[in-house]
């Protein structure tokens, strides 16, 4: 323990502070000192205008048959009941389209749409589109469930004309599966409750999750929906903010999905979110310069959240590896990191009991447990997965073949590129 301590003090506070940047936490116990004192002034300000939106919910669903039930009963108890309830079966091969149809012979839901084969979530989404006739598009997985007043709030945000898009609160509902759930539990408060909610007050969210968003129907419609691609939440979020339009983060707009049980699963689901956000910030919005001319501010806060906070030390991770070894040698390189770790550990700690005060949510024994590895998981583990999806991107192209796009719609979308690029 001293001698750790020693090592921490003998240390040079610039590679201190390059250390803090890489494992990440010290970000979010800033994200959360920040909200902490956000909601203080908050606090006084009269309540937000509830309004009685007419809001269509999207079910856009592929195998997602046993997850379907739980969904539609979370939509039926809302405060804010929804104009209707789309389900686009898309293709799936188990019971989907049989629970889907009972629910709407049993008055649950008001329309199902059947897709012979597969055409990808997006395209499933932009379909129900088409039939929706509320002001507002309410877009849901089949495994995720909502809280009951979860959609009058997201509702509320689009109080503000100039917003066209709002994401909810998300949290792990299947936490105790497996110690990789109880991770990831912590890992969403901190980089989605955490860290969205400093971003949202700064305007610079970049992202509205797949998993629970709200957009405003007459923009969804002018921007013909969704990109059909890989990454379409980034894509389309990143497309509203270059129109100009707000999107949002509701902190108090919970919702609960499922998480990757296995490490296999978890990882794969990484990859493809990793390898998508660098080719779309990269190749489709040229987002990893440090500045644009006539950017607004907040636009320039969100490209450098990703830049400083992901793409830099997660590429420089095994330079920085190789440069702590060289320096303090293969014996007192390994005092160095435990002491490093030994202080994140406290760090991500503090930044749970914090998070769990702020955001009304009980701990449980598994994420407790979770928090004692939670510092090797978020800035190491995960961060080498993320080194091999971004090298795998750049070197190959790897979201080209990424199997979350029917392979059909993928052919069709490189051969656009392909046609592009030859005129």
């Amino acid at each position: 323990m001293f001698a750790m301590l020693y090592v921490i003090a003998d240390t040079n506070w610039l590679l201190l502070a390059f250390s803090a940047l890489m494992f990440d936490l010290p970000r979010y116990t800033f994200s959360l000192l920040s909200w902490s004192l956000v909601g203080i002034f908050r606090s006084s300000r009269p309540g937000d205008r509830r309004v009685e939106a007419a809001v269509s919910v999207i079910i856009p669903t592929f195998n997602g048959g046993s997850g379907l039930a739980p969904t539609i009963a979370s939509l039926r108890q809302q405060t804010l009941s929804p104009l209707e309830i789309i389900i686009v079966d898309d293709g799936s091969t188990d019971d989907t389209r049989a629970v889907a149809n009972r629910a709407r012979q049993d008055g649950l839901v008001d329309m199902v749409i059947c897709h012979g084969t597969r055409c990808g979530r997006s395209a499933a989404i932009n379909a129900a589109a088409r039939f929706a006739s509320g002001d507002l598009i309410f877009t849901i997985d089949a495994d995720t469930v909502l809280e009951r007043d979860a959609i009058a709030r997201l509702a509320n945000a689009f109080n503000d004309p100039r917003v066209a898009g709002a994401c909810g609160n998300i949290a792990i509902r299947n936490e105790s599966a497996s110690l990789w759930t109880g991770l990831q539990s912590v890992e969403y408060m901190m980089s989605i409750s955490a860290g969205k909610s400093i971003l949202d007050v700064v305007g610079a969210i970049a992202c509205l999750s797949g998993a629970c968003s709200m957009y405003r129907r007459d923009v969804f419609a002018r921007q013909g929906g969704l990109d059909v691609g890989p990454g379409e939440d980034l894509e389309f979020s990143l497309r509203l903010r270059r129109l100009g339009y707000r999107v949002r983060f509701v902190p108090d707009a919970w919702a609960e999905t499922d998480g990757p049980v296995a490490a296999v699963g978890l990882l794969r689901q990484r990859a493809r979110w990793d390898r998508d956000a660098l080719r779309i910030r990269s190749m489709m919005y040229g987002e990893l310069s440090f500045f644009h001319p006539l950017e607004r501010l907040p636009d320039t806060l969100q490209r450098l959240d990703f830049i400083v906070f992901d793409l830099i030390p997660t590429m420089s991770l095994p330079f920085y590896s190789i440069y702590i070894v060289i320096l303090f040698g293969p014996a007192h390189a390994i005092l160095f990191i435990a002491a490093i770790y030994f202080l994140l550990l406290w760090i991500s700690l503090f930044n749970m009991a914090l998070a769990f005060v702020l955001f009304s949510r009980s701990p449980s024994f598994f994420s407790l447990g979770a928090a004692f590895i939670f510092p090797f998981y978020q800035g190491i583990y995960m961060k080498c997965a993320r080194f091999v999806s971004y090298s795998s991107e750049i070197l190959f192209a790897t979201s080209r073949r990424d199997d979350y796009v029917p392979p059909r719609v993928r052919r069709a979308l490189f051969a656009d590129e392909v046609g592009k690029v030859v005129s």
